[in-house]
């Protein structure tokens, strides 16, 4: 035993030990496989939420740092209801001016027992 290890310790002393890049188990639907992203230059990703269309959601990287990507909505297909009401929100809205008529009521001769002779 001894002598086989021997035969074999020096050609397992040439094999570099690197950690495992890729640990993948796929016994059962609920267990995953965890990797890396295989590319040969690593550039920095962000974590993005997508937003489709239909309002349904996913978390994507991005190579920007954003919060959220809207995708278009496609405008053949909406009906001529939701076409108008998606302009309409698109529409810069107007401001209203309100004018404050205070009146001018205010006499002073009710007050001019207040003040100091």
């Amino acid at each position: 035993m001894a002598a086989s290890l021997r035969q074999f310790g020096s050609s397992l002393r040439t094999v570099p030990v690197n950690p495992p890049l890729c640990f993948c188990a796929a016994y059962k639907s609920s267990t995953a496989s965890v990797t890396r992203t295989k590319r040969m230059v690593y550039p920095r990703t962000y974590p993005t939420l997508l937003v489709y269309p239909d309002g349904s959601t996913i978390t994507v990287r991005y190579r920007e740092p954003r919060r959220i990507i809207k995708l278009p909505l496609d405008f053949s297909q909406l009906s001529d209801a939701e076409r108008k009401k998606v302009l309409a929100n698109r529409k810069p809205k107007q401001k209203l001016e309100t004018i404050e008529d205070f009146g001018d009521t205010f006499d002073v001769s009710e007050y001019s027992k207040f003040f100091k002779q």
